[in-house]
């Protein structure tokens, strides 16, 4: 059977237009692409304890290291490289496992010596707020820390969203420097999310497969 002329014109007709239309939906969410900015009314402290499941283990240890958790809780500005609970998780199995070899007692974040904590956590929190646009610097910045000003190093690095070029999520590479001015020797890591603001600091989240420590926790508790 033939169609008449008219009505394969209309068809025709018909199936560009929804071909354009699908085309322009597969486009639109890359071209779209935003970053949301997070706010939370209250302090750094606050704001941890409003995440249950997130931050339990960095905020057992903030209690045991009286400084820190002053810090979180203080009016001063900082910037936090939150770790989650999964960074310790993968710190105290890579611990254990050495010590359960050795037939030795397991350690937890409870028992685990307190100057060694206080070391690795200091390494988290920044003195000033530095948001994603304040490290955007070719070779990006030097960030000393809180309490012993131990120099780390952070730098926005962009994905590209497809059509748009560096329009992709912000990420930041953060670096423990070792003290060498080497980046061979440096231990790096990078965020899953950025720029959420609290009262008194900004907060940017690790990547889950972070080891708290940036790989000295086996050595410093193990002894």
């Amino acid at each position: 059977m033939k169609l008449n002329k008219n009505l394969m014109k209309n068809l025709t007709l018909f199936f560009a237009t929804v071909l354009f239309i699908t085309a322009c939906k597969k486009d639109s969410g890359a071209y779209n692409f935003e970053n949301q900015v997070n706010e939370y009314d209250g302090n750094l402290y606050e704001y941890l304890k409003s995440q249950p499941g997130v931050y339990d283990s960095l905020l057992k240890v903030a209690d045991r290291v009286s400084w820190f958790k002053d810090s979180l809780r203080t009016d001063a500005n900082f910037t936090l490289f939150a770790p989650t609970n999964r960074s310790f998780t993968i710190a105290l199995l890579n611990l254990n496992n050495v010590r359960v070899a050795d037939k030795r007692p397991k350690i937890n974040l409870g028992t685990a010596k307190l100057e060694q904590l206080d070391t690795m956590l200091n390494r988290y929190l920044i003195r000033g707020k530095y948001t994603t646009d304040s490290l955007l610097l070719t070779d990006g910045a030097i960030l000393g820390t809180s309490r012993y000003n131990y120099e780390m190093h952070g730098m926005e690095v962009n994905s590209n969203a497809y059509g748009f070029v560096k329009g992709g999520p912000k990420t930041i590479m953060y670096s423990d420097m070792k003290g060498s001015q080497y980046i061979v020797q440096w231990q790096r890591t990078t965020t899953q999310a950025v720029n959420i603001f609290t009262k008194n600091a900004v907060v940017h989240v690790l990547n889950p497969a972070h080891e708290f420590g940036f790989s000295e926790f086996t050595q410093r508790l193990n002894q």
